[in-house]
């Protein structure tokens, strides 16, 4: 039974530098630099087209949800709308802005 034991350790510790490489990925030799000025022009370009459709989508939503209220509603939410933005304007900064503030005497 030792002799079997030993064997299979002996063959496991034999295999060992095997399993190392079977987890390497083969490089891809076509593949572009990453930082080529035209990747990165092409992927802003991207991201622009993708953050307008976004907006669009946004703002379609926004303007479904405006067409579903009624006249009544509209006018509250209007009212509550300056009501709140006149409340916002009195108030202070952050205290922790303020404390860290250029300039502060």
């Amino acid at each position: 039974m030792k002799v079997v034991l030993r064997k299979i350790i002996l063959v496991l510790i034999c295999l060992m530098p095997f399993v190392g490489y079977a987890q390497e990925a083969a490089p891809a030799k076509d593949k572009a630099p990453a930082t080529s000025r035209a990747q990165r022009k092409k992927a802003k370009q991207k991201w622009k087209e993708n953050r307008k459709i976004e907006r669009g989508q946004a703002k379609a939503v926004k303007e479904h949800h405006k067409h579903l209220q009624t006249k009544k509603t509209n006018r509250r939410m209007r009212k509550e709308k300056r009501k709140s933005e006149k409340l916002r304007t009195n108030k202070k900064e952050f205290f922790i802005v303020r404390w860290f503030k250029y300039g502060r005497n």
